[in-house]
């Protein structure tokens, strides 16, 4: 497989393909960074929708087919009009794109681990279970790890990340930011993380 990431594939005919996933993402951060929200802009070819360096990996179609999905959810909204394609990014489409991003900017790993956990706490009332499990799936997605039921683990700063979910899902005194020295029988933990024993 070589340097192929996880979420790439080859065909029959030997050409890398991008996960689904990769493209809407990709678009998301594109669309995100350059601050597209309601105002929109237009672009003669959606190939411009993807950072110039990883054009050569996705076909025309293959974006295309994003842009219909991203448009179908509505994170965006994608009109063909004789000058290209003017597409705006919808005020859901930006809440993606925070997690997109924060997951990349924010979580990035020292070169050296500090010996601290953080902790995100969270107790979040049954009848606001949605929230609950929107929180939970985020930061399965950003690489935390489940300590207990309404506790996350990760071993590197993030405290930006409590600070957008609480933003976000409005949960500003049910969650908590923790920073612990230690976690009894935290083997588990490092070897989850890849900190070694």
């Amino acid at each position: 497989m070589g340097n192929q990431s996880a979420s790439e594939s080859v065909n029959d005919n030997g050409e890398t393909r991008i996960a689904r996933g990769e493209i809407v993402k990709a678009i998301l951060l594109a669309l995100g960074v350059a601050g597209v929200l309601a105002v929109g802009f237009t672009c003669p070819n959606l190939l411009q929708l993807v950072p110039a360096p990883y054009r050569k990996r996705y076909t025309a179609n293959s974006i295309k087919r994003a842009v219909y999905r991203l448009d179908k959810k509505g994170w965006i909204v994608a009109r063909h009009t004789a000058g290209g394609w003017r597409i705006s990014l919808t005020k859901q489409g930006y809440e993606e794109f925070l997690a997109y991003d924060l997951g990349q900017k924010y979580l990035t790993k020292p070169k050296k681990w500090d010996g601290k956990w953080r902790l995100l706490i969270f107790d979040i009332p049954e009848k606001r279970k949605f929230i609950r499990e929107k929180i939970r799936s985020f930061l399965r997605s950003v690489g935390f790890v489940r300590l207990q039921d309404s506790v996350w683990v990760y071993p590197y700063p993030c405290k930006d990340v409590l600070e957008l979910l609480r933003t976000r899902y409005r949960v500003r005194g049910e969650a908590l930011y923790v920073e612990a020295s230690s976690i009894d029988r935290d083997l588990w933990l490092r070897r989850d993380f890849s900190l070694g024993d």
